[in-house]
């Protein structure tokens, strides 16, 4: 979806256009805060389950 297409529609004088520009930058919100929490959740699967609990130094 374009968001300045949005934002343009929200900052213009038409009503409907005002409130289909706010449904849409509303839905994109929920969809990208959707996109991130399976981001951070397929992060954290990927992880090894011993990282940050060993720390190995030679010299």
């Amino acid at each position: 979806m374009q968001i300045n297409a949005a934002l343009n529609a929200v900052s213009g004088g038409d009503a409907l256009k005002q409130a289909v520009g706010i449904a849409l930058l509303s839905q994109m919100k929920d969809s990208q805060a959707s996109q991130a929490a399976t981001m951070l959740q397929d992060f954290a699967a990927a992880q090894h389950p011993n990282l940050g609990k060993n720390l190995d130094i030679r010299i």
